[in-house]
């Protein structure tokens, strides 16, 4: 009995001694980690400053350390350092022998660096210089589908998004007839209209989800002096993304005002305003026009019904007071300012990439500043 409780009492001890070592092992392994190490849980933990600053001492210490370089310089990238990024990206390709994936990285991080400072054609150059089956990843056909896009060379560009799609491309990449869309938008703003009506006309073909090319393809008809063209373009665009119908509604006041039927674009209101009540900028014209008609009490009346759910755009505030002032009725407008005054902080802000918050210019199908995609209708 002595022998058992005395071997008992060793094995009890044995695991004290087992379990407090292992503890003390982990413990001091959370201390002896390195500053590469630390980056790199840095990193997957997001914090980006704490990454920078344990890399930064992970090259100082190791000079050799090639992948903590390669990450340096993408958060560098990151932080709008691009100059630094690419030099230390370059340097490493030139001046050292590394192994064959983590030069793959580096070739890709220099591609990355190089299409932030909008050198494209070195973003190719670069690229062809991977293996094959390296060049056939999602991040590479981007990068070589953007490259070409900026280089004007869209044939290229629509084939690599092809590719693209094909090798399994993260959800956020737009569909084959949005990017045909996205690429006539490229071609309109560089003055090729051949190009771009082409690509407009095949994208909303193949995609009821490009429906924003026919605000475009209602511009060119203009051009063309086709103006029955443009209007039914654009009633397209109302009949089939009634979301988006307040991107076409100065167009078509412009284009019925020309053609002297002012009234076909009250029935438009008209027929918006019943299907959606809520519709702020179909109230908003609809009170624009019966005020033009001579109907004042009747505009304002819309006017009023556009302020009940205008949010944050102040756009029937802005419509009822223009109305009284025009019709001198400077009480009324007074009385209706003031519930602007506690929210002019607030004011209808300009449109914003929601990935960047750059602001954006005009509408289409992609940020210009960060190339984040955007679902405009």
């Amino acid at each position: 009995m002595t022998f058992l409780i005395s071997a008992a009492v060793i094995a009890v001890g044995a695991a004290v001694w087992y379990v407090g070592a292992r503890r003390a092992k982990s413990r001091k392994g959370e201390l002896d980690k390195s500053p590469y190490h630390l980056g790199l849980d840095a990193l997957i933990a997001g914090d980006r400053a704490d990454a920078m600053k344990h890399l930064t001492q992970a090259v100082r210490d190791d000079p050799r350390n090639a992948d903590a370089y390669v990450k340096l310089g993408s958060i560098l990238r990151e932080r709008g350092q691009v100059k630094q990024a690419i030099q230390i990206h370059r340097e490493l390709l030139v001046k050292r022998r590394l192994p064959a994936a983590i030069r793959n990285d580096t070739i890709k991080s220099l591609a990355l660096d190089l299409a932030a400072a909008g050198r494209w054609r070195e973003v190719l150059e670069h690229l062809a210089t991977l293996p094959r089956s390296e060049r056939s990843d999602p991040l590479a056909l981007a990068l070589t589908r953007d490259a070409y896009e900026s280089a004007g060379d869209l044939d290229k560009a629509a084939q690599a998004h092809k590719e693209l799609l094909k090798a399994g491309s993260p959800e956020d990449q737009p569909t084959p007839g949005v990017y045909r869309a996205h690429l006539g938008l490229v071609a309109f703003r560089r003055g090729d209209t051949r190009r771009a009506k082409a690509e407009f006309q095949a994208a909303v073909k193949e995609d009821p989800t490009a429906g924003l090319a026919y605000v475009y393809l209602g511009d060119i008809a203009v051009r063309e002096e086709d103006t029955e063209r443009a209007i039914a373009y654009w009633m397209k665009l109302i009949s089939e993304k009634p979301d988006c119908a307040q991107l076409v509604f100065e167009r078509l006041e412009k284009a019925y005002f020309e053609m002297g039927d002012f009234g076909r674009m009250m029935g438009i209101y008209e027929e918006l305003v019943a299907s959606s009540p809520t519709n702020v900028r179909a109230l908003t014209g609809l009170s624009r026009m019966l005020e033009r008609k001579g109907s004042v009490d009747e505009a304002l009346r819309v006017a009023r019904e556009a302020v009940k759910h205008q949010g944050s755009t102040f756009e029937g505030h802005r419509q009822l007071i223009q109305i009284l002032m025009r019709h001198e009725r400077y009480e009324e407008a007074a009385k209706a300012a003031e519930p602007l005054i506690a929210e002019l902080g607030d004011e209808h802000k300009e449109r914003t990439c929601p990935n960047c918050e750059t602001a954006l210019d005009g509408y289409g199908w992609r940020c210009d500043s960060c190339r984040a995609w955007i679902n405009e209708c």
